[in-house]
């Protein structure tokens, strides 16, 4: 699988804390999705 494309080095920071909250339980897999589609830059359709 490729390297996560972020769209900004704060969306990367805000995805790395969200992250942390879903790991700890603390979000659902749905938010998670959400900041997923928010933060991470969809790959080039070729």
């Amino acid at each position: 699988m490729a390297d996560k494309r972020f769209k900004s080095d704060a969306s990367e920071a805000i995805h790395s804390a969200v992250s942390g909250l879903f790991r700890a339980k603390l979000i659902d897999k749905k938010t998670m999705r959400e900041y997923d589609e928010l933060c991470i830059e969809e790959p080039p359709h070729l």
